[in-house]
């Protein structure tokens, strides 16, 4: 027997064995030739290399090879033998040619025999994956605040007549979403491009990519990002303005004006100041105040008066908001009809009800009090609600267990209207504090208690009621529960010439506190 033929019959050998192993595992294996290899596509790195994949089929547990073939006319066909896997090859430049039309496929060969591709004609130009591009600036639009030029340098390895097309993609810094522009009208020359409709002083993240201008081959990937800034624009929209007006029926009012700094996105750029224009209608006496702050306190008549305010930068001004500060003595505007408020989600929900359909707007206002006088005693805060609203939630400037007092305003063609007020707790608690007890009079079998408030700051919630606690020696503590309203209470039914001994709880809904017990005697003769 030759050498030759011992190697065919070992791998027969072999082959049946596998074949054999199978069956006894209940797996059933076809032999025969290989199947057939599908999906063959191929990519172009220019100057570098070409690359060709495949499916090669299922796995008959057989051994099989594969070769890529490459043959043009008049030249040798070209074959490739994937080195480490069963679906790919890569020719190395220059053991490939551009510009002629290979015919390529893969021929799979086992010791039943060898089944080719389907054949792949393409001219290696047409699968030309390019580098990525290089962005070498993303810079504002000259004289335009709504746009970005975007400029860039092409692959260095592409043939000299090889002409492309861009497709480019941006997102605001800060968000996920990109928004892609294919280039399809600009020259396969260029090397710029002008993105608008974006949004003033804003910075945008671009990245752009390329291929073939005929759409034949592949997407480079996508550049290294580039991030640009749009340049500023007037602001959009004038400051949020409002007044605390503590004495509007006085002939010499303290008003304090107030008034929000512009959003980034009203504000188009870096607000620099504000320009305050305050008119006296009947006279049109007019006060300009430039400030950079967010307020300014002065003095008014009992006239009525108009507030206009704008917010500049270093394009231009905003349009000027404008409040209308009533006459001391116009008659008030109507209030909303109902105000509530509640905690929600770590927020205060407040609630009205609509007077009338006439109103521009709300005004939400709401500030600590720490006096039952529901005077404020910090700063007062405001947002502004559009009038297709009955809802708002207040989120900032506010804290656990202070008292708040919250007020709505309607604002009407001629003014605010009359705020309509109630208050709140974000959050409540026991008490800091227990009230004082003091004894206002004993008799034989009666005592008469009194107390004060606890004071608001130390409540930390609404009081719902008072516990009177009262013990003698050697016998059961007794108790009474009186509502939230009682400042005074007297025990009865007690023996005479015994001592006893009171304490006071005050409860809010998350719990009471004790305050400072009192002792006493009761007379041993007496009629009360």
């Amino acid at each position: 027997m030759e050498k030759d033929d011992a190697v065919v019959i070992m791998w027969h050998l072999r082959d049946y064995v596998k074949w054999l192993t199978c069956l006894q595992f209940s797996i059933c294996l076809c032999s025969g030739p290989p199947e057939k290899p599908s999906n063959l596509s191929c990519i172009t790195y220019y100057d570098k290399n070409m690359t060709c994949w495949w499916n090669p089929g299922k796995d008959k547990h057989i051994t099989t090879t594969y070769q890529l073939k490459l043959f043009i006319p008049s030249i040798p066909l070209q074959s490739c033998i994937p080195e480490n896997f069963k679906n790919s090859c890569t020719i190395f430049y220059p053991d490939f040619h551009y510009y002629v039309d290979y015919i390529i496929w893969v021929e799979a060969k086992n010791n039943f025999g060898k089944t080719d591709s389907d054949h792949l004609v393409m001219d290696t130009m047409n699968s030309v994956k390019p580098e990525p591009i290089f962005i070498t600036s993303v810079q504002p639009g000259h004289g335009l605040s709504r746009s970005l030029i975007v400029r860039w340098k092409k692959p260095l390895k592409l043939p000299k007549v090889f002409p492309l097309k861009y497709c480019l993609r941006y997102r605001m810094a800060g968000t996920a979403d990109w928004i892609e522009v294919e280039l399809n009208e600009t020259s396969s020359q260029a090397e710029f491009f002008m993105i608008e409709g974006l949004k003033p002083f804003t910075k945008y993240i671009v990245a752009i990519r390329c291929m073939k201008q005929d759409g034949k081959g592949y997407w480079s990937d996508w550049s290294l990002e580039k991030t640009g800034t749009t340049s500023e624009d007037q602001p959009s929209q004038g400051p949020d303005l409002w007044i605390v007006n503590k004495n509007p029926s006085s002939q010499n009012r303290s008003i304090l004006i107030m008034w929000k700094e512009p959003s980034k996105s009203e504000a188009n750029g870096v607000i620099k100041g504000y320009q305050l224009k305050i008119k006296e209608r009947k006279s049109q006496a007019v006060m300009c105040i430039n400030s950079t702050n967010l307020e300014y306190s002065l003095i008014l008549s009992g006239e009525s008066y108009t507030i206009a305010i704008t917010a500049y930068n270093s394009v231009g001004n905003s349009p000027a908001s404008v409040l209308i500060v009533p006459s001391a003595n116009q008659k008030e505007l109507p209030p909303v009809l109902h105000v509530s408020a509640a905690p929600h989600n770590d927020q205060l929900m407040v609630e009205w009800k609509a007077s009338s359909s006439t109103v521009n707007t709300y005004v939400v206002e709401w500030c600590v009090v720490e006096s039952d006088s529901n005077e404020c005693s910090g700063p007062v805060h405001w947002m502004y609600e559009p009038n297709t609203t009955n809802k708002a939630f207040v989120k900032e400037n506010i804290v656990p267990f202070k008292r708040y007092k919250i007020s709505v305003y309607p604002l009407y063609n001629d003014g605010p209207g009359s705020p309509l007020s109630t208050k709140a707790y974000l959050q409540e608690d026991s008490p800091a504090s227990g009230p004082f007890v003091r004894l206002k009079e004993a008799g034989k079998a009666a005592a008469q208690l009194e107390w004060d408030e606890i004071p608001v700051n130390e409540r930390r919630g609404f009081i719902t009621n008072y516990t009177i606690f009262c013990k003698s020696a050697g016998e059961n503590e007794s108790y009474v529960t009186v509502g939230s309203a009682s400042r005074q209470y007297t025990l009865v039914n007690l023996k005479g010439n015994t001592l006893y001994r009171v304490i006071i709880m005050a409860s809010t809904a998350k719990g009471g506190t004790n305050g400072t017990a009192v002792s006493f005697k009761t007379l041993a003769f007496g009629k009360f």
